[in-house]
């Protein structure tokens, strides 16, 4: 039997492996601890997983105050790719994406991904 965390790491390696445009992903807590992550070198996953945990606070917060409902995911696109925040109750999937990313079939298996999780992040 294998432990959560190996369960966990199993479908973001899975993820990973099952859509080229995916270039990192990251599972923080709600507290913006890092919980499992497969970030490219050079990102500090600590700093990385603060500041998602942060960004995840002001869009929930600005969606109440502007009376949008509740936040279903965030997408940042930016110059050099972009990344999909899909929050949780416990936990939030963070994908990092490349710039050409096609990104109906990156929220397809985001949703699928969040799905094999879903016991972890809510």
């Amino acid at each position: 039997m294998s432990t959560r965390a190996e369960r966990i790491r199993s479908v973001i390696s899975d993820f990973i492996r099952g859509n080229p445009d995916v270039t990192g992903v990251s599972i923080i807590s709600a507290e913006g601890l890092i919980i499992e992550s497969s970030l490219p070198a050079g990102i500090d996953e600590e700093r990385a997983s603060a500041a998602f945990s942060a960004l995840q606070s002001i869009v929930e917060r600005v969606s109440d105050q502007v009376a949008l409902g509740k936040l279903n995911f965030l997408i940042l696109l930016t110059d050099k790719g972009g990344a999909i925040l899909y929050p949780g109750k416990k936990a939030s999937l963070v994908v990092l994406m490349s710039p050409k990313a096609k990104i109906g079939l990156l929220i397809i298996d985001v949703k699928d991904t969040v799905e094999k999780l879903k016991d972890m992040l809510d």
